[in-house]
């Protein structure tokens, strides 16, 4: 690679005056090297929290959480299990433009006033980035990402890279538990995710190393205990979750640049699904139920309603997406002197509408739990743990700890979301949850993960460890199937699956790689331009 340097040499000399060319950088003007760690870090996470999040509305649409209004765009594809090059950018681009690359010039400036505890907190951006995206999407750039004189990075496994970020984790660690030097800014300054609570972060970072350990479940090298491990030293309690607080700045604020994520990405064309309902009423084979079922008390939290003409609140209907209704429906709808423009209103958007009802204004949605704009993002939490440790604990064949946890993890995801404990405690301890060891299934603990999870990007690691609800052969199977109910949509992408034992497997590069680093995309993994690259495993999703 050639490379040009251009050098310009002003000389400017006035007598008894000062110059009036200063080269000195200017602290008001951000570059490579001025902003300090504490401004750097807000900034970091919440592009990361972008990124992160856009990816798990992504996994939502491809993992049957949510469906959309019918228009041949991004989402619409990812329902029909068709990640391709545009649709799959943006979480690509959120880490490797907005993130990744301040991430290094933190740690740098931190290093200079002996910040530890900020340098810890770059190694675990560092490396839940490169963890989420590596299992996404299989292959990545990594050491040569940041090299400022190669456009064309080589990509790395993500095997490789599942090595690299548990070093990163277990750096920061260590780097979290020094004593900061003195004038060093104190992490809180800069930390808008754990409040400057370097016991979250460190519970944080032995949180990602369970998660992605677990993955690993198809691998001879699978170690539970390890996770175990892990999880003995990552959130045990709610608070300790990490859990990142939007703002709800009012409802006649245009701007989305503080409001929740989901809000954002869900517009008004979301819709729910009839699969995401059915694991919340316990609609599904082999489900949990007796004589004292109990409902589920997150499901009008999770379920937008809408009033009808008589003022009573209605569920919205269900996108069933087996059935014909994604290929060409559900239509989007518009209200004009309170009638819809159509008959598919009684399939409700996820935001609520209006955001601030007047007395004897019309409800059309009461929204999701979710999408409020002023909502939280899920990024770890001690419900995600207790469900790890429930299926851990399964597999060692220890059914009374596996349902303890699973209890915990149910418990867990209804107390965030604010459940009343009462009705918690009511529900854990009625027929629609397991109360007999021997009764409790893997099935179960996952569709509950699948729940507490939701718009997560790490359903999809989770859907594809348990091969979706296919047995051995890979053919759909809802006996042996773990996640019951969840077949090919009708309107699957038949290019990228021809055969019945095709399921989605990984996201597609996306169109800046495939535009200007094809050659190196393509040495990776020869596969990456045919249609069917994006049902071939990544690495952990194989034996």
């Amino acid at each position: 690679m050639k490379k040009i340097l251009y050098i310009l040499v002003l000389s400017v000399v006035f007598s008894s005056c000062k110059k009036w060319l200063d080269v000195n950088e200017n602290p008001d003007s951000a570059n490579s090297t001025v902003p300090t760690a504490e401004q750097r870090l807000p900034p970091i996470l919440a592009q990361f929290a972008d990124g992160y999040e856009s990816a798990g509305t992504r996994v939502a649409f491809l993992s049957q959480q949510l469906a959309v209004t019918y228009a041949i765009n991004n989402n619409w594809n990812f329902t029909r299990w068709y990640a391709n090059a545009s649709n799959s950018g943006w979480p690509w681009q959120a880490w490797y433009v907005n993130t990744a690359v301040n991430i290094d010039p933190m740690i740098t400036a931190a290093e200079g006033v002996g910040a530890y505890h900020y340098i810890g907190v770059g190694k675990i951006m560092k490396a839940w980035g490169f963890g989420t995206l590596s299992d996404l999407f299989g292959m990545l750039p990594y050491d040569e990402f940041n090299n400022v004189t190669i456009l064309t990075p080589k990509f790395e496994d993500g095997s490789y890279v599942q090595g690299k970020v548990l070093e990163l984790l277990d750096e920061a660690i260590v780097d979290l538990k020094k004593t900061q030097e003195a004038g060093a800014p104190a992490l809180s300054v800069g930390d808008m995710l754990n409040g400057g609570s370097t016991d979250k972060w460190i519970r944080l970072a032995y949180g990602l190393k369970a998660r992605y350990l677990n993955h690993l479940t198809k691998k001879a090298s699978y170690d539970p205990q390890a996770v175990l491990d892990a999880l003995a030293n990552a959130p045990q309690m709610d608070a300790q979750s990490s859990i990142y607080q939007y703002i709800d700045e009012g409802a006649t604020v245009t701007s989305t640049s503080k409001q929740a994520l989901q809000y954002t990405n869900f517009s008004t064309t979301a819709r729910v699904t009839k699969l995401y309902y059915d694991y919340l009423t316990n609609n599904y084979t082999g489900a949990p139920t007796g004589a004292t079922n109990v409902q589920d008390p997150r499901l009008d939290t999770l379920i937008p309603r809408s009033q009808n003409s008589a003022g009573v609140l209605v569920r919205s209907a269900l996108v069933d997406m087996q059935s014909v209704l994604p290929k060409t429906g559900p239509i989007d709808y518009s209200y004009s002197k309170n009638t819809a423009s159509n008959k598919d209103s009684i399939y409700v958007q996820m935001r609520k509408n209006p955001l601030l009802p007047t007395a004897g204004q019309r409800i059309l949605s009461t929204g999701s739990w979710y999408t409020q704009k002023g909502g939280k993002g899920l990024l770890l939490t001690n419900a995600e743990m207790r469900f790890i440790e429930a299926e851990v604990k399964f597999r060692q064949n220890q059914p009374a700890a596996a349902l303890t946890a699973y209890k915990a993890g149910i418990r867990s995801h209804m107390t965030i979301m604010g459940i009343a404990s009462a009705k918690i405690e009511a529900y854990l301890s009625s027929s629609s949850v397991v109360q007999i060891p021997g009764n409790l299934t893997l099935s179960q603990i996952m569709i509950q993960k699948y729940i507490a999870l939701s718009y997560s990007p790490e359903v999809f690691s989770d859907i594809r460890r348990m091969n979706y609800c296919a047995d051995a052969s890979g053919n759909y199977n809802e006996s042996t199937g773990i996640y019951k109910g969840f077949n090919r949509p009708s309107h699957v992408y038949i290019e990228a699956y021809p055969n019945a034992t095709d399921w989605p497997r990984r996201f597609a590069i996306p169109s800046y790689e495939i535009n200007y680093n094809i050659e190196q995309v393509l040495k990776a993994n020869p596969n990456a331009s045919n249609s069917t690259y994006i049902n071939e495993p990544i690495w952990w999703d194989k034996p």
